[in-house]
């Protein structure tokens, strides 16, 4: 057998055959045949833990008492009126029950519920309304304090009246603690000038008629300077009343009123 023909009956093994499935990676690939199903596990028993302390709001708890602890107690404001003993009716209101008044201490207007029983109290009468509650014949109780704004129209043109009638009857008082002593307050202002309706020229004659012995009384001083001093002290309370910012201010200066 020639060396040819030899080679054409040798039989070469051609191997191990490759499953087609998964020969080639670029092959379809075997269908899904769906996922297995898995068993749930059985969730664990509850433990019996005890609850957690809230730590934070125990701090905050902490930090809240503490501070309630540093805030020094609120005092209660005393109201001006527990100092007030006597006062003007300048209105007595039978419908509603109330009185309007202003007090002699700082001309303090207030409102007042007069006793049962008690008669229309007229305009300028005077009345107690001190804490010694057995001096107290037409007056129950002290409502409160209230301003110029809140009263009625036919009050506030009773108010001025009421207001120099008071002045009058102590006249002694204002004429020692004003009208006998007041200077000057600047270089181009006299104390005088802080009254309605008198200027610089007006204020040098007042001080030129009080010379070294003073004004006797009020009717004294109207007759000499020409003027109202009750009625022009009058208008210069009111205006500081309706006004907290004028200065300086002649109730603070000029009340109470000494005996």
């Amino acid at each position: 057998m020639t060396g040819a023909r030899r080679d054409r009956n040798i039989k070469i093994d051609a191997g191990k055959k490759k499953n087609p499935a998964t020969s080639d990676s670029t092959g379809w690939s075997r269908p899904a045949e769906g996922r297995r199903e898995i068993a749930p596990k059985k969730a664990p028993a509850p433990r019996n833990t005890p609850p957690r302390r809230n730590d934070n709001r125990r701090s905050n708890n902490n930090r809240q008492g503490s501070r309630q602890n540093n805030r020094s107690p609120r005092t209660q404001q005393k109201s001006p009126l527990m100092d007030e003993e006597w006062a003007r009716v300048i209105d007595h209101d039978l419908a509603n029950n109330v009185v309007v008044a202003v007090t002699e201490g700082k001309l303090l207007l207030c409102r007042l519920q007069p006793k049962a029983g008690v008669d229309q109290l007229l305009t300028t009468a005077r009345v107690y309304i001190g804490t010694d509650v057995s001096k107290r014949a037409d007056i129950e109780n002290v409502l409160g304090m209230t301003n110029i704004g809140r009263l009625p129209n036919h009050v506030k043109a009773d108010l001025p009246l009421v207001v120099q009638i008071f002045i009058e009857e102590n006249e002694k008082h204002f004429i020692a603690a004003f009208f006998n002593v007041a200077g000057n307050m600047s270089l181009k202002q006299h104390a005088f000038e802080l009254l309605q309706g008198v200027g610089n020229k007006k204020a040098m004659q007042m001080v030129d008629a009080r010379g070294s012995t003073g004004f006797e009384s009020l009717a004294s001083l109207n007759e000499t300077c020409k003027i109202d001093a009750g009625e022009l002290l009058a208008k210069r309370f009111l205006a500081e009343l309706e006004d907290r910012n004028i200065q300086p201010r002649l109730l603070d200066l000029l009340l109470p009123v000494k005996a």
